[in-house]
């Protein structure tokens, strides 16, 4: 019985350490999340961003703590970025401003992303 008591321990920490250390930036899971932000990138969305385009962009930046987070979300943006037509540049540029937030890096398609903070 003890053995069965110490192993439930030991599997009950690692997974109380694996949640704690988080995942990483995970691309896939912001393209996801800014999606509701892709009608006003394209300027058919108003003159500002939707609620649920801001907090795709809040919860984004939660997911880049690291400067190598930082990294992966400005490679992830800029080709995203680049592929999808008709998005404006303007727009792009502007877009955590205009949900009051700093994500660190300017969204561009010609961005530096080895720059980043």
């Amino acid at each position: 019985m003890k053995k069965v008591f110490v192993a439930f321990l030991t599997l009950l920490a690692i997974l109380v350490l694996k949640s704690d250390l988080g995942q990483g930036f995970n691309c896939d899971d912001a393209k996801q999340k800014i999606s509701p932000c892709l009608s006003y990138l394209i300027g058919e969305g108003g003159n500002a961003p939707s609620i649920p385009c801001c907090n795709g962009i809040n919860e984004m930046k939660k997911s880049t703590p690291t400067k190598e987070d930082r990294f992966a979300a400005c490679e992830c943006l800029k080709n995203s970025t680049s592929t999808v037509p008709g998005i404006k540049d303007d727009l792009v540029a502007s877009l955590p401003k205009q949900c009051g937030l700093e994500i660190g890096f300017t969204i561009s398609k010609e961005i530096n992303c080895q720059s980043i903070p």
